[in-house]
């Protein structure tokens, strides 16, 4: 198994990723891509909406949380299929995130917001289980990282970042507590 080091207190524009991930760690990661909306799931199935919509200073809520993640599998989706097709660089993100900032998760509840996650996140899954060996082997450059991705190690990327942003829902509802 591949050691998964979690970097949840560092910066996420100031994380470091490994590359050319081999191809036997595939079913691994899809695991955890698969499972993180259940575990998000498990983890908020008791959370009020006046925790969940609260924000701290002008950090993201809870809801927003949610949100970003759902506004990003599109992206994702985009980027694996850059990989597939042999592009020589994976499609910007917008690294201001105004959609998500825009957009007014607050309004909606959590159970409606995971709902979503997992609808997105099953497209992602069908996504990856369709690939061939070959596409598993294929690279493009990450945008923002400058380094050159597989499948595999976009995967990686995205496992991260549902960890960064379950860390970032968990620090929220531990401060809530302390209210």
């Amino acid at each position: 198994m591949k050691e998964v080091k979690s970097q949840s207190f560092v910066r996420w524009f100031d994380r470091q990723f490994d590359s050319n991930t081999g191809s036997e760690y595939f079913d691994e990661f899809l695991k955890l891509l698969e499972d993180f909306p259940a575990v998000l799931k498990e983890e908020l199935k008791n959370c009020p909406i006046e925790v969940s919509t609260r924000k701290m200073g002008d950090k993201w809520s809870v809801n927003e949380n949610i949100g970003h993640l759902i506004l990003l599998e599109d992206l994702w989706r985009i980027r694996f299929k850059d990989i597939m097709e042999g592009k020589p660089d994976m499609s910007p993100a917008d690294l201001n995130n105004t959609a998500t900032d825009q957009y007014s998760f607050n309004k909606m509840l959590v159970a409606e917001l995971i709902k979503n996650l997992v609808s997105e996140r099953d497209k992602t899954i069908v996504m990856l289980q369709k690939l061939s060996e070959e596409d598993l082997l294929k690279t493009s450059m990450h945008p923002r990282l400058q380094q050159p991705m597989n499948i595999i190690d976009l995967m990686h990327f995205v496992a991260e970042h549902d960890l960064h942003h379950l860390h970032a829902i968990q620090s929220i509802i531990g401060n809530m507590e302390n209210i």
